[in-house]
């Protein structure tokens, strides 16, 4: 999970606002799903993937009531599988669009764990975070049932390739700085990538790498 900047669109929330006035109002609508697309950045907001199934997600669950069903700030871009996992649960999680996770969570992987076990996620000092984000987050990495573990253990097989490829990007730098490997960096440790809070924190934990990447982040 990492911090998006959710634009205000006016002609989307105009629309969202006349489907909530039909009897069979839908936020299902090509411009949403356009926005989204634009403000996520082809990514789940969750699991931070590349969205190959889109589904439209409300952050605080769309059975509150109306209100939340068609407002434009309360929908997000999601994958199947971390909907499916949130569904209406974890009613208290930290919104990225407001909030920066990684300034919340470590991310980290051990490859060698056991399946399961690789994603360490843990809650900064300090920081005031409900328990509800780590532990979807948790659930995300882990799964809940055998069909998710599967769909997890796919995703943390994607994460630990990223990681492999944006390391050796980042040791070929220093080792021999080049302008070319330098704009791949900085598309890695922003929110288009995938994955980026992990690449983050694999910079900051590293003292190496952390005085000349670090710089390069942007919120």
């Amino acid at each position: 999970m990492i911090h998006f900047s959710k634009a205000s669109n006016q002609n989307v929330e105009d629309e969202l606002a006349h489907q909530k006035t039909l009897s069979s109002g839908t936020y299902n609508l090509d411009s949403v799903i356009g926005q989204l697309d634009l403000d996520f950045r082809r990514k789940c907001y969750i699991c931070e993937d590349k969205v190959k199934s889109i589904r439209i997600e409300h952050f605080r669950p769309q059975c509150l009531g109306i209100n939340e069903k068609f407002d434009w700030f309360n929908i997000f871009n999601a994958c199947e599988h971390c909907n499916a996992i949130k569904s209406d649960d974890f009613k208290q999680l930290m919104d990225c669009t407001k909030d920066f996770p990684e300034q919340h969570i470590s991310y980290e992987i051990e490859p060698l764990n056991p399946l399961g076990k690789q994603i360490i996620l843990t809650q900064l000092e300090g920081s005031n975070l409900h328990v509800d984000t780590i532990n979807l987050l948790n659930s995300v990495y882990k799964g809940t049932n055998k069909r998710k573990k599967i769909q997890a253990e796919v995703i943390v097989e994607d994460i630990l390739n990223e990681l492999n490829y944006f390391e050796d990007l980042v040791k070929d730098y220093l080792l021999e700085p080049d302008a070319d490997d330098l704009d791949d960096i900085k598309y890695e440790v922003n929110n288009a990538s995938k994955f980026t809070a992990f690449k983050r924190w694999l910079i900051k934990n590293n003292t190496e790498y952390s005085g000349v990447i670090t710089p390069l982040f942007i919120n």
